[in-house]
């Protein structure tokens, strides 16, 4: 008699970062265990034949439970994880939130503490430092031993902006200890410039908000950051790349020797900035802001490339309500967009479509983010001895992407009516269905939340 196992995967055509293969799958204990031909009958079955099976997504960028211009976004734990899961993200990366003056390594475990709500999705961490100190980068060693390994820093936003000293300072601190560093990259004088000669012209409405955050100051930022980065021999990851010219700027550094990480999203892939026609532009806000046709056919080209090592969404959610109180004064308006729940299907969409080869959704979702953020031992590919973390997605279908039939906590979705190449199938965790369709074509989750915090290691 053969071997059994927990479960097969029949017939499906695996997605592999160096092609796809037709093959079955098997999973034993929560992880993958053989990948080939597998005798009938050696276990519960699952028929994929006619479908792509790919690794669980991992969303390396969410902000869940935040609080931007005094207004709270709407995600925590619980519906933030449902989105993810039932749109085929089986890990998200989220933040802490260091309050001023407040240690890292308490940041980090007050973060934890935060999720006892429970998750729906594995789910790991990184550190923001926004309060920077001496006493603050002598953590960082403890914060690593942690499983925090990668640890944030932004060039704009007042109160949380860092000079090209402080920069610098974290870079080898974090180098000492082995971790990461992410930059959000946009110069905060230049936005400044841009923001006051906007007032200037009485120029404060929504609209206005896409002029507000120039490519340009994303460009310099970018080399900035590739300076440091080549000072210290540091690699950086670049958080959401919008345009061109950031684009250009850090393949530029990259030229020089820089050891640049490029995260961009699926709305700088696929979403214009508003006209002035457009009803409601403050549903658009978020930062980096949208641009223009130009910007999106260099990201998509570069993602199509590989040139371009993840993609995630910076899934930030907020409600019409509030997006609309501030539509008078673009400084208030809390940036952000729903998009974790849409992240894999609208990938799936690109590669469907022949923008995106399809093995490079294994390397942007899955792969590159799991070695990246030190999660490669437990994540991020279809491989023997790790987590049997994976999705069914069916080409022969459609899906129009409705915000009823969405799980996020809000009440809108900038891809609202749009049909999308393919659909999802069915989502597992760990070898167990963690979200499938019910008898409406809805997604909707099975079981319990059993996700659990993933430990980084270098």
């Amino acid at each position: 008699m053969g071997t059994t196992h927990d479960l097969v995967i029949r017939g499906g055509n695996l997605v592999f970062p160096d092609g796809v293969r037709r093959a079955d799958l098997a999973v034993d204990d929560g992880v993958f265990t053989d990948i080939g031909a597998i005798p009938p009958e050696s276990g519960p079955e699952i028929d994929a034949r006619g479908c792509h099976v790919l690794p669980g997504a991992i969303d390396a960028h969410v902000h869940l439970g935040v609080e931007i211009c005094g207004e709270r976004s709407r995600d925590g734990y619980g519906s933030g994880t449902l989105a993810a899961v039932c749109g085929g993200v089986t890990t998200v990366g989220d933040f802490t939130v260091q309050a001023t003056g407040e240690g890292l390594l308490a940041s980090v475990k007050r973060r934890l503490e935060s999720a006892d709500e429970g998750s729906w999705c594995d789910w790991f961490l990184h550190a923001n430092i926004t309060s920077p100190s001496d006493a603050v980068l002598a953590e960082i060693p403890e914060v690593v031993e942690a499983g925090v390994t990668s640890f944030k820093l932004f060039l704009a936003y007042p109160g949380m902006a860092v000079g090209i000293d402080t920069l610098t300072d974290v870079l080898w601190a974090v180098k000492k200890a082995g971790g990461l560093v992410m930059v959000h990259a946009e110069d905060q004088r230049r936005i400044e410039v841009a923001v006051q000669e906007l007032l200037d012209r009485g120029k404060r409405d929504a609209i206005h908000f896409f002029d507000s955050r120039p490519a340009e100051a994303e460009a310099k930022a970018v080399e900035l950051v590739g300076l440091a980065a080549i000072d210290t021999g540091q690699p950086v990851y670049l958080v959401h790349v919008s345009s061109a010219k950031g684009l250009a700027a850090a393949l530029g550094m990259r030229s020089r020797g820089a050891r640049l990480h490029i995260e961009t999203c699926p709305q700088y892939l696929l979403l214009d900035r508003p006209d002035s026609g457009i009803e409601h532009p403050e549903h658009l806000v978020c930062a980096p802001p949208l641009r223009s046709s130009s910007d999106r056919k260099a990201l998509l080209a570069s993602l199509s490339s590989g040139l371009i090592d993840v993609l995630a969404t910076d899934h930030c959610p907020f409600t019409r309500a509030q997006k609309e109180m501030h539509r008078d004064d673009f400084r208030q308006i809390p940036g952000g967009l729903p998009g974790v729940e849409t992240l894999l299907p609208l990938a799936y969409h690109l590669a469907l479509g022949e923008w995106l080869p399809m093995e490079r959704l294994a390397e942007l979702l899955a792969l590159n983010p799991s070695r990246l953020f030190g999660l490669d031992g437990t994540k991020g590919a279809i491989e023997t001895g790790l987590d049997a973390d994976f999705v069914v997605m069916d080409p022969r279908k459609e899906t129009m992407v409705s915000v009823a039939d969405l799980h996020s906590n809000t009440d809108y979705s900038p891809w609202e009516g749009m049909s999308l190449r393919g659909s999802l199938r069915e989502v597992y965790l760990k070898g167990r269905l963690a979200a499938t369709r019910n008898s409406r074509d809805v997604m909707e989750p099975v079981g319990l939340r059993r996700g659990r915090f993933i430990e980084a290691s270098l």
